[in-house]
């Protein structure tokens, strides 16, 4: 009678039992599944928030990381604090298995929280990017953020390896200690690259469009990366130079100049009275200086330069403002040319005031006279250079 009524109950103790396993395992998953879900709604709710701060891209960053962030947050630390709380849930066979794996979620999830969050000082230094001038803050920004995000990845799977075996992860240190040496020595030339664009971007001789002399190449700079600067040549040719190669070179920044310097020469006839020489030096010196830009700092420097054997030659060099090549090309014409000045504002080119002045052709011509008898050689002789009167 005792072992007919014993057996029952083991019977509904071991019923009991496994009922009581499998509500904790269904409560379990429970909990993960609604905190998969909780996680999912957080994301999408403040990844929608984050779409009303699209004048604030640092809240906008910072709000968009922690809905990613939570996603996987909430439900890493659901397990961790259910199995906390229920210390007898797993079996002690399984027990440490179990908590490597705890420990391996919990690791994914403050990776991958570490990765997100980065956005947000990425956030704030392409903020500072855009406020600068020089377009190469935005080339620095997203190369800081992939060497951090790759330095994150590195750090959370070494974290990783030694949660499964401490030892496992001293060896790859170890691994990867002795291998960055390697690597450092065999690819010297692609660190001097890096390094040399590093270098650039933190002198900024040069923007992104500005164009560019290197001493043996000018161009435009189409872009800059971590091996090599791409110029684009006058001529449309594109070109990479190394940066470790630029970063040594003394450049010229055309862009950045001020103004253009040009040089002219004006040549007077040789017989050109004293008088007007002075009265040519001063036209000229008129004439450069009433273009757009023309900034008193920077007077024009015009002067006799030599009485040479066939004229007599007025040196000009003035500075034009601004500094834009098609502009002052357009100006040039305007300015005395080799010979004659042509007419500006309706005035005869050379007369001021009813003051007469002459200038002349800058080159002598030469004239080869051929004599019938052919024992006679040839015998060029120089004629008087060309007269170009004004006023007369």
């Amino acid at each position: 009678m005792f072992f007919a009524q014993a057996a029952p109950t083991a019977s509904t103790t071991l019923k009991t039992t496994v009922a009581q396993e499998a509500n904790v395992i269904f409560t379990a998953l429970g909990w993960v599944a609604s905190a998969i879900i909780v996680g999912w709604a957080t994301k999408k709710l403040l990844g929608w928030i984050a779409t009303k701060f699209d004048q604030s891209p640092i809240v906008k960053a910072t709000v968009t990381a922690v809905g990613k962030s939570l996603q996987i947050l909430i439900p890493a630390y659901t397990v961790f604090w259910f199995n906390h709380l229920n210390p007898g849930l797993i079996p002690d066979t399984y027990d440490k298995g179990a908590s490597i794996a705890i420990d391996l979620l919990l690791s994914l999830a403050h990776t991958t929280t570490v990765f997100h969050l980065v956005a947000v000082p990425i956030a704030w230094g392409q903020k500072l990017a855009d406020e600068t001038e020089n377009k190469l803050d935005d080339v620095l920004v997203p190369m800081i953020s992939t060497v951090i995000k790759l330095t994150v990845v590195l750090v959370g799977g070494v974290k990783a390896i030694s949660i499964v075996d401490a030892d496992t992860s001293k060896s790859i240190l170890g691994l990867l200690a002795a291998g960055g040496i390697g690597i450092a020595f065999a690819s010297q030339d692609t660190l001097k690259n890096i390094f040399g664009a590093v270098m650039l971007i933190v002198d900024q001789p040069f923007t992104l469009g500005d164009l560019i002399n290197t001493g043996s190449h000018e161009g435009r700079v189409e872009a800059l990366g971590l091996r090599s600067t791409t110029l684009i040549l006058v001529d449309g040719q594109r070109l990479a130079i190394p940066n470790s190669d630029l970063a040594n070179r003394p450049i010229v920044n055309i862009t950045r100049r001020e103004f253009i310097r040009a040089q002219n020469m004006v040549h007077l006839e040789v017989n050109t009275p004293a008088e007007k020489i002075q009265e040519a030096v001063g036209i000229i010196r008129e004439i450069v200086s009433t273009h757009e830009g023309f900034d008193s700092r920077q007077p024009p420097l015009v002067h006799v330069h030599e009485f040479a054997d066939w004229a007599v030659n007025i040196r000009v060099m003035y500075w034009y403002f601004p500094a834009v090549s098609a502009k002052q090309l357009e100006f040039q014409p305007e300015t005395p040319p080799e010979h004659q000045r042509p007419p500006t504002k309706g005035r005869h080119p050379t007369r001021r005031a009813g003051h007469p002045a002459e200038l002349i052709s800058p080159w002598p011509s030469s004239k080869l006279r051929i004599s019938a008898n052919p024992t006679v050689p040839f015998a060029p002789s120089t004629m008087s250079p060309s007269r170009s009167t004004a006023g007369k």
